[in-house]
């Protein structure tokens, strides 16, 4: 931001030049001047300019054709071009000039304070585009900073839960107190929501890629998965009813086109890896601002189906831990399109299961 803002002045007329230079002199700009096409492109090789004030009648090179070199550079496409000329104001003129590039016209002899109104409008407009650039590093720094801090607070939080875990099968298979029973269960059904949650905190640390276009309206989560379930494709690959339940208020804001499509992909995965097991799908809206969709069945995954669904050369406890895999990315854009997330584990003595966690309202974004 405190780099100074150029404007270029191409004119074959070097008095045209000092004249420009004299009217420009308190807009606290640098003003770079060329004689000819050639020379403004040997400038723009190595001077980055906000705004480029070119005539358009000048021998060889004139302006419309040095407009239409500086629109096929890389470096210099997106400079804005005002075309200066002596001519009429006639619209076959200016329609070429805007073919070329023109953004504007301003005609000699030129008003002072015209010109220094519209080369000010530029640079403002420079200023807003360096500020909004510099908020975007910045955005982009703090994401990935965020990003490391959760998955290091997800691994710190993984270790002493996995302790928790281990304590509290143990106190399940040792003890004969019926309240040392229950305890146990309070504790091992607690420690696995809470390492749910740290699943989805680093599902939601990774950033968006090619994310769909949501047209979300409201509607009621348990009633699309139910829905599904009636569709004759999905009943042709489930081989019974699944066991359906529906906690609190399934109400929200979601695509209605797009999560239906996700649930299906989801009951082909479940479908195609449960066997003959029960497929149960749990629609939970006990939450006050999110809503979040179950699928999971007994059966644990081989190494090869793990693979292709959570990602990675090895079997995997969740897909927070290595890339998706090919069978569950679709369903996985669909919930980052909205907002949410998408995690999964396959475990012995606890299945394997796919939960889908949405915002409740896509304003709460």
């Amino acid at each position: 931001m405190t780099d100074q803002i150029s404007v270029l002045v191409v004119d074959d007329k070097p008095q045209n030049l000092l004249a420009m230079k004299a009217l420009l002199a308190d807009s606290g700009l640098e003003v770079l001047t060329a004689e000819s096409g050639p020379a403004a492109l040997e400038l723009l090789l190595t001077q980055d300019v906000m705004l480029a004030l070119l005539d358009v009648q000048m021998p060889g090179m004139d302006g419309f054709a040095l407009a239409e070199l500086m629109r096929g550079a890389e470096r210099t496409r997106h400079v804005p071009i005002i075309f200066l000329t002596a001519g009429s104001q006639e619209g076959q003129r200016s329609f070429k000039g805007y073919e070329a590039g023109a953004v504007d016209f301003i005609y000699k002899p030129v008003d002072a304070h015209v010109l220094r109104s519209k080369v000010a409008v530029f640079a403002d407009l420079h200023r807003q585009r360096l500020v909004l650039a510099e908020r975007i590093v910045e955005q982009e720094r703090l994401a990935r900073v965020n990003a490391l801090m959760l998955s290091a607070l997800g691994h710190d939080i993984r270790s002493p839960l996995s302790v928790v875990m281990l304590n509290a099968e143990l106190l399940l298979r040792q003890t004969e107190s019926p309240s040392l029973q229950k305890a146990g269960q309070r504790i091992k059904a607690a420690a696995t929501l809470l390492g749910r949650q740290v699943d989805h905190l680093g599902s939601l640390a990774r950033r968006p890629c090619e994310l769909l276009q949501v047209q979300a309206v409201r509607g009621d989560l348990a009633t699309l998965a139910a829905q599904r379930l009636d569709v004759d494709s999905n009943q042709t690959v489930l081989w019974s009813p699944p066991v359906f339940e529906r906690v609190g208020d399934t109400t929200g804001d979601f695509d209605p086109e797009l999560m239906a499509q996700a649930v299906d992909q989801l009951l082909m995965q479940a479908a195609t890896h449960a066997g003959d097991g029960p497929i149960r799908i749990h629609v939970d809206g006990g939450a006050h601002r999110s809503l979040m969709l179950r699928i999971s069945f007994d059966a644990v995954l081989d190494p090869e189906a793990a693979i292709h669904l959570f990602g990675g050369s090895e079997p995997v406890s969740g897909m927070s831990s290595a890339q998706v895999g090919p069978g569950l990315q679709e369903p996985e854009r669909v919930a980052r399109a909205h907002g949410g997330s998408l995690i999964g584990s396959s475990r012995a003595r606890q299945g394997t299961m796919f939960e889908l966690l949405l915002p409740r309202l896509q304003s709460e974004r």
